[in-house]
């Protein structure tokens, strides 16, 4: 919930901005912010013959925004990626995560879009990050997904945020091969509805409705109460197809967290209901169900049963060190997955952090075990 408070934060432009007299002005005051990463990747299947493949790069998101001028701002992000070949495989042995479709360095425009600010919130327009329970970023490789989408967040009131959206295009890791073209979203577009609610401090809910043209629309809803060290969650998902599209039924989550001094432990579950052959979606990005892993998720899974606990440990202020397991399985158990994460995560400065993280997956079927390691430095600016 944090997570989307302070992206409407960012979508509205509440933060304090520079004003500008003039258009003139307005470039000339014009901000530049971004990250730069390096990231490597190495994936060991289990299987006899199989080749440990693996990859490197550096890349980064480089963005100059305007000053507002009569409410408006204009900004522009390239994005880029330089394979790093001493870190990378040759051949069979090149892991293609952070790579186009040819395995290439590649760049792109990630952000372009124009914002009309006005008192109680903003409209924009073009290639933007959103992040919603399910268009959102899901920053698991070198870049965040983004869309081209007309998008607006409005406070009603101190405690409701109404965001209405039409996404037409998407680009990133989750969207497919060539992960840096724009493409459709479901056909002609997903629309989108949200309302989210925080009641006190210790209460906050959010609802959203989606569309996903030509495939199925989604009503889901969920609601975080805090009390103490124990923080608890409730979610529902519930699914109507369309044209066919095998994505149909409901889904029901809970979670409990509960933190004492450096020690937060976990415990998470989903559990869908769905006709032979339908299952949940996890819509553009990674979704927002309670059980997911680095890996696994319920997306595609029949009546889909997921558990995962998980512990962090704060070792110091800087450092931190997280275990996480996990179940998955589908109605007639031809699926059945058991992950383990192993999460590092070491912030040297409030602009550069280090993260660190395990995968080790097994499946019912043998052919699809694997283990991983995924390693990101970020500095952020």
């Amino acid at each position: 919930m944090q997570k989307l408070l302070t992206s409407a934060l960012l979508i509205t432009g509440l933060s304090v901005t520079a004003q500008a007299a003039t258009l003139d002005d307005a470039f000339k005051k014009g901000s530049i912010s971004g990250q730069l990463r390096l990231g490597y990747i190495s994936n060991s299947p289990d299987t006899a013959g199989s080749q440990t493949t693996t990859g490197g790069a550096m890349g980064g998101e480089i963005k100059f925004e305007t000053a507002k001028w009569n409410r408006f701002q204009m900004a522009l992000a390239p994005y880029f990626v330089e394979k790093v070949d001493a870190l990378t495989g040759d051949g069979t042995k090149l892991n293609g995560d952070f790579f186009d479709a040819n395995n290439e360095s590649y760049a792109y425009l990630g952000e372009a879009y124009l914002t009309y600010t006005f008192n109680s919130g903003s409209l924009r327009y073009g290639r933007q990050k959103l992040d919603t329970p399910f268009i959102n970023t899901d920053d698991i490789r070198m870049f965040s997904n983004t869309f081209t989408s007309a998008w607006l967040n409005m406070a009603l009131s101190k405690s409701l945020t109404l965001d209405v959206g039409q996404v037409s295009t998407w680009a990133g890791f989750d969207s497919g091969s060539s992960q840096e073209d724009f493409k459709r979203a479901s056909n002609d577009g997903v629309s989108a509805l949200g309302l989210t609610y925080n009641y006190s401090d210790n209460l906050s809910t959010q609802a959203w409705y989606y569309n996903f043209d030509k495939a199925y629309s989604l009503l889901y809803a969920d609601a975080t109460y805090s009390m103490g060290a124990l923080e608890f969650g409730v979610q529902l998902g519930s699914y109507s197809e369309d044209n066919a599209s095998g994505t149909d039924g409901t889904v029901v989550g809970a979670s409990i967290t509960y933190s004492t001094g450096p020690l937060t432990l976990a415990a998470m579950m989903n559990s869908g209901s769905n006709d032979d052959g339908k299952s949940a979606s996890l819509g553009l990005g990674g979704g927002n169900y309670y059980a997911a892993m680095d890996e696994s998720t319920i997306d595609g899974l029949n009546d889909a049963k997921a558990h995962v606990l998980s512990a962090e440990y704060a070792v110091s202020e800087s450092f931190t060190a997280g275990v996480a397991v996990g179940h998955f399985e589908n109605n007639d158990a031809s699926t059945k997955i058991d992950e383990t994460n192993v999460v590092l995560g070491y912030s040297a400065s409030d602009t550069f952090n280090v993260e660190f993280i395990h995968t080790t997956v097994d499946d019912v079927d043998p052919a699809n075990d694997f283990s991983r390691q995924t390693l990101r430095a970020t500095y952020s600016f």
